[in-house]
């Protein structure tokens, strides 16, 4: 019984640290990296779809599963509320 509370809690742990990680990276990393001339919001939508490829690599690989839900979901949703502020 002891052992999943532990394996619940480090999954949910896992996923929290993969939607701050996400957030964090599609949201203040493009500010401080500039990619010959491209704006910002292509930087971000770049890393969304990194960090994207790299969530699932991490569900389907079995590997940290809860940590590639958590990138896929945060860095997609940051990406698409980037671009919705673009085009508005």
């Amino acid at each position: 019984m002891m052992r999943f509370v532990v394996v619940q809690l480090e999954n949910l742990l896992l996923l929290a640290m993969g939607f701050a990680l996400g957030w964090y990276l599609v949201t203040t990393l493009p500010r401080y990296v500039t990619v010959a001339s491209c704006p910002n919001w292509l930087t971000a939508v770049a890393l969304a779809t990194v960090l994207l490829a790299v969530g699932g690599r991490f569900v389907f690989d079995g590997t940290f599963q809860a940590l590639g839900i958590g990138l896929m979901l945060s860095s997609s949703g940051a990406a698409t509320l980037l671009i919705y502020e673009v085009i508005r």
